[in-house]
């Protein structure tokens, strides 16, 4: 997606494009498939710098109730930045998870606890 649709876009439609690239995202590391999630990631990162731009991260909150967890694992990363009491609880949750999305969670906290989380 070009950074003029992104610019284009309601708040409504980029919220959904970012759930969708994180959908897709989970998927394409299930099937190790690099490019798509890749892909996917740009969709993702398009639709969270759009909404910072124009001071809508907060519209992404409702996310953190999906049933997907890569999903909620992205939404409550990035919320670390505008909404910490709610990314915290859902990172510490998620961190408790086997695999890699609980290695993920896991690794965030630590970053963003040690002040070396950049948020892009």
């Amino acid at each position: 997606m070009s950074a003029r649709k992104f610019q284009k876009a309601s708040i409504e439609e980029l919220v959904r494009w970012y759930a969708e690239g994180s959908v897709a995202y989970g998927q394409a590391l299930e099937a190790a498939d690099s490019r798509s999630a890749n892909r996917a990631n740009d969709k993702i990162m398009g639709a969270y710098q759009e909404l910072r731009g124009r001071d809508a991260l907060s519209q992404l909150i409702p996310l953190l109730k999906s049933e997907d967890e890569t999903l909620r694992m992205h939404v409550a990363a990035h919320g670390l930045e505008f909404a910490p009491e709610l990314g915290e609880p859902t990172l510490l949750w998620l961190a408790k998870r086997p695999g890699l999305l609980g290695f993920r969670a896991e690794y965030v906290l630590k970053a963003w606890r040690e002040g070396t989380l950049e948020f892009p």
